[in-house]
């Protein structure tokens, strides 16, 4: 992320500062409306001195551009207080593409907006949160799901998170990312309990529709994957009969950074909306 002036003097003036990954949370409480939850601590021997939280928002994935979304103002901190910031954002809410059986990968990356990572005329102006990659497929949770970066105190935190898809019990269920956002090579993992479902990640990227699974396009754990153009990532899961709540992580490591993403995905089988897609 390349620093503003701004960004130069927050971190000047919060270098206590501190959150984790877990530390951002938000949900939708109306269709149109995020609520975003920061919850920072002073981590130094003094008293912090009054800065800002810059958030930047991108849709759901891991190493794809952001855009900026706004700031949040951080009062001055005793050592070891914590400090809950509080914010909306705006939800884009466009219309359907089409079904998953008659939507190419192609038309999904170019409507997320996600593959073009030249400068914007408007790169510097607060926008609303990006599309909703299920919601593109009228798919998904009633909440948003995509990526925000907070950065404050010296370092940027992300957060990666789509959370209460409905799944299906007894049959395959597909869920999606998008990965990169030129060449590079990504290495890929999964964690969680519900990584017990057959869990198993595929790149769709080249196929003739955005739910088709083809065993030569599997992922295999801890691979590194050579890519040119940015990728749409499925991550296929048979939740058993009877099943409760579950949970996958997605790493996904960047050869050329070495930084780590995670990309965090919470199902349930009673959940609102219509989850994740099935084809089985």
């Amino acid at each position: 992320m390349t620093l503003t002036l701004q960004h130069r003097q927050a971190v000047a003036s919060a270098g206590t500062l501190s959150l984790s990954r877990e530390d951002i949370t938000f949900t939708n409480v109306t269709p149109e409306l995020v609520h975003i939850e920061i919850t920072v601590c002073n981590d130094g021997p003094g008293r912090s001195q009054p800065t800002a939280a810059f958030l930047h928002a991108a849709p759901l994935g891991a190493f794809v551009p952001w855009r900026p979304l706004g700031f949040v103002a951080v009062p001055a901190l005793e050592p070891g207080q914590p400090f809950v910031l509080r914010t909306g954002a705006l939800r884009t809410l466009p219309a359907p593409l089409g079904p998953p059986d008659r939507v190419r990968p192609r038309q999904l990356l170019t409507a997320l907006g996600a593959e073009d990572n030249r400068p914007r005329a408007d790169a510097g102006t607060t926008q609303g949160l990006p599309a909703d990659l299920f919601q593109l497929i009228g798919q998904g949770s009633v909440h948003w799901a995509g990526n925000l970066n907070v950065f404050i105190g010296g370092k940027a935190v992300e957060r990666h998170m789509a959370q209460a898809l409905r799944v299906y019990p007894g049959r395959v269920n597909l869920a999606m990312f998008v990965v990169g956002a030129g060449a590079d090579a990504y290495r890929f993992w999964l964690e969680g309990d519900a990584v017990a479902w057959d869990a198993t990640l595929y790149d769709g990227t080249e196929q003739h529709k955005a739910i088709e699974l083809h065993s030569h396009n599997i992922i295999t754990a801890d691979r590194w994957v050579e890519v040119t153009t940015q990728r749409l990532m499925l991550l296929a899961l048979r939740p058993p009969q009877h099943c409760a709540e579950g949970k996958v992580d997605v790493h996904v490591a960047q050869r050329s950074t070495g930084q780590e993403a995670v990309v965090e995905f919470s199902l349930d089988p009673k959940a609102a909306g219509p989850g994740c897609y099935v084809v089985g």
